[in-house]
């Protein structure tokens, strides 16, 4: 049994949950397809490192940024679909 899965992608969007507790941040490996999109749920917990491995918070993200993002295998089946987020690499 795997632990997790990953996506790779370009940031294309950031915004608060509804109740303001996570950051809901949407990525794409095309910008211009939203089926290619995933919604990673990031939270206190999520574990986010810059290009050199140190470690960051969620506000230095920025929509343009390319990562690479490990989630959970668990995902709703919306469009785009969401997961939790357990570690972003900003490349």
């Amino acid at each position: 049994m795997k632990c997790c899965s990953y996506k790779i992608g370009v940031i294309v969007e950031i915004m608060d949950s509804s109740d303001g507790r996570y950051k809901l941040i949407t990525i794409g490996q095309d910008p211009n397809d939203i089926y290619t999109f995933t919604r990673l749920v990031v939270g206190n917990e999520t574990l986010i490192l810059n290009c050199e491995y140190n470690e960051i918070i969620v506000d230095d993200l920025k929509v343009g940024d390319f990562v690479l993002a490990y989630h959970s295998n668990v995902m709703t089946m919306s469009i785009p679909p969401q997961t939790s987020a357990y570690i972003i690499e900003v490349k």
